[in-house]
């Protein structure tokens, strides 16, 4: 007798259900879902004439704070199994983590120059400039909403990407597929922040996270670099500035100060990078565990298990909203 096979919407069911040990791809589903959702809601706020814009310092922080609890920390939190998964991980030394949140300063002179040069690129290869999903145009010159702002849409959103992206994410690829999760977070990380100015730092700053979460496998270390990276701007404040993409029209607004003071900084922080790369694998050697790696391997699923229908969900979900984001039907 032939075996019945099961129908489609049976497997679209199945392919969408929760897994009984969690992958990589599922989680990505569920974020794009939250995120989408925030999105409407965002969008919502402006077509209604929300009292509180979602552009001044509190609509945005508003904003920022929930999509950090419901896109990244409430996942993490529902999907994982706790300690087991290695999410947090483990406390290897304060040097680890003091090298962790240095590095913070010349990826801050990367990202600076990427983003200068890709505003440059945008103006004068495309018709406008996009926004991204969450700015502010009001500028704030006290102390409370220097604070509000650095507290709202840098360190609560680093401790929601360190526990998501370099937390639960980086904890559900193998030892030996390193590289292929470093490019999948890291992608991964780029599309969440609805972003084009920030996108090649952001593949960047999720690229050099993920090797943070290795070398000092903890999520701590993610989370010190972005924090670092964010007050580090202070420090360069006349030197080396951010183009102000809501004062520019044409790429002839730009002034030549940027290109003169970016370049130079990228190299810079790549020389320096460099160097906290070869000191952090001082580090990793000296504390790491093959068989302990071994172990927790073979407890999670392999590479290709994540591959399935849940991935073409995500990628139609953020391509759809990086099409309304670029269009600007969020402002």
């Amino acid at each position: 007798m032939q075996e019945q096979k099961p129908s489609t919407l049976t497997v679209i069911r199945y392919q969408l259900s929760r897994p009984s040990v969690m992958n990589w791809s599922y989680p990505i589903m569920v974020s794009s879902v939250m995120t989408a959702m925030i999105f409407a809601v965002r969008c919502l706020c402006t077509f209604t004439g929300f009292p509180i814009p979602a552009t001044s310092v509190i609509g945005n922080a508003a904003l920022n704070i929930l999509v950090t609890l419901l896109a990244l920390v409430l996942p993490a939190a529902l999907l994982s199994n706790g300690l087991s998964d290695r999410i947090v991980g483990r406390f290897t030394g304060a040097g680890s983590l003091i090298l962790a949140f240095c590095s913070g300063i010349p990826l801050m002179l990367i990202t600076t120059a990427t983003y200068n040069l890709s505003a440059w690129v945008i103006l004068r290869f495309g018709t406008k400039m996009p926004f991204p999903f969450l700015f502010t145009d009001y500028a704030t010159s006290s102390a409370a909403g220097e604070v509000l702002s650095v507290m709202s849409d840098t360190v609560l959103p680093a401790a929601g990407a360190s526990l998501f992206f370099f937390g639960l994410m980086w904890s559900r690829f193998r030892s030996k597929e390193r590289f292929a999760g470093y490019a999948i977070i890291a992608f991964a990380y780029m599309m969440f922040s609805l972003d084009a100015v920030s996108a090649l730092g952001l593949l960047i700053t999720g690229w050099w996270c993920c090797f943070l979460r290795t070398k000092t496998d903890n999520i701590a270390g993610p989370f010190v670099c972005l924090v670092a990276a964010r007050l580090s701007q202070y420090l360069f404040t006349g030197t080396l500035g951010k183009v102000d993409i809501l004062s520019i029209q044409t790429y002839s607004d730009i002034d030549s100060v940027f290109f003169y003071s970016s370049l130079p900084a990228a190299f810079m922080g790549l020389v320096l990078l460099s160097f906290f790369m070869k000191t952090l694998n001082s580090f990793y050697d000296s504390f790491t565990d093959e068989e302990e790696d071994s172990r927790y391997d073979n407890s999670i699923p392999a590479f290709d298990k994540g591959i399935n229908l849940t991935i073409i969900v995500s990628g139609a979900i953020f391509f759809t909203l990086w099409i309304l984001m670029l269009k600007g039907v969020h402002l």
